[in-house]
């Protein structure tokens, strides 16, 4: 089975790391310990390791890790830290995922986040795009399984924009996952048919130490291509 290997970048001029670059690491890591352990989000937890690191009126330009630093702590995180308990949490999710995404095979449904990175924790939603060019026919959908969601408009700052986002939790009764964590979080965003010609951002390579399934790497996965990261996980 072909892996991808997610490697390091390293300064180019030293493999010595700077005052800038250890600040950055820093700042990386402490962001990835809130998203682990306190289910923040990328953009909060960096604005809290600035405030408890440097203070909240501190200049970050050049300090300030971007996603691929910090998800990279967080893959160290969990590896350091949930080894045991990871892995089979991580499968729980995505078998989860996969029987969601059976229910609403109509809409096309493809696995995006975490769950599909393979950085879920217990905090983590499963996140799935789905395409309809009526956010309304998901709804009915929704309805007509018995299934209570609340509505919100799609991020703006994301391009191409949802339609609307769809929240709600699902039972789940996998192996692996903790007794507290019998309701799982679901998140759709339901985007209109042509969206699905937007190509999905393949995972970056500046981390190291970790091999990705391509289809964890892929950035978006239908359900054919989460059943095989299923199977060869196990």
């Amino acid at each position: 089975m072909r892996r991808v290997i997610l490697s390091r970048r390293l300064n180019s001029a030293t493999t010595m790391p700077s005052a800038q670059d250890t600040l950055r690491a820093e700042l990386a890591a402490a962001a990835a310990r809130l998203i682990a352990e306190e289910g923040c989000d990328y953009r909060q937890a960096k604005r809290r390791a600035v405030q408890a690191l440097l203070g909240p009126d501190a200049e970050t330009h050049g300090v300030l890790p971007d996603n691929a630093e910090v998800e990279y702590e967080v893959r160290r995180h969990l590896s350091l830290f949930a080894a045991d308990t990871h892995p089979a949490l991580l499968a729980a999710l995505r078998r989860t995922a996969a029987a969601v995404m059976e229910q609403l095979a109509e809409f096309n449904p493809h696995v995006v986040g975490a769950v599909l990175g393979g950085t879920a924790t217990e905090h983590s939603d499963i996140e799935l795009h789905l395409f309809s060019d009526s956010a309304k026919d998901v709804e009915v959908a929704l309805m007509n399984s018995g299934i209570e969601f609340d509505a919100e408009p799609g991020d703006s700052d994301v391009r191409p924009t949802a339609q609307e986002q769809l929240l709600f939790t699902v039972t789940a009764h996998e192996p692996g996952l903790p007794a507290s964590l019998r309701r799982v979080g679901v998140r759709l965003h339901v985007y209109e048919h042509d969206a699905i010609r937007v190509a999905p951002r393949f995972r970056s390579v500046s981390t190291v130490d970790f091999e990705l399934h391509p289809v964890a790497a892929s950035g978006r996965a239908n359900l054919s291509a989460v059943r095989r990261l299923i199977a060869d996980s196990t």
